[in-house]
């Protein structure tokens, strides 16, 4: 019995990726949002309410996550 240096690789890879992607992508899409407001091309409004909207869906799905984890995944 040993460990599996190969599946551990793959789980820190995957935790690293995925608070890379919730920790900084939220940030970064919320900042295209504001600055394709801020730009009065066609198109932009559309955008930044596309982006902005797609920040408050990932920042309720984290609060459905941190208060019904449990439920959710039985961890």
């Amino acid at each position: 019995m040993g460990f599996d240096l190969g599946a551990l690789a793959v789980s820190i890879v995957s935790v690293l990726g995925v608070g890379l992607l919730l920790g900084a992508g939220i940030p970064l899409v919320y900042g295209l949002a504001i600055r394709s407001l801020e730009s009065r091309r066609p198109g932009s409004t559309a955008l930044a309410i596309a982006l902005l909207s797609l920040c408050t869906l990932l920042a309720l799905a984290g609060i459905i996550v941190i208060v019904f984890g449990k439920q959710l995944f039985g961890i």
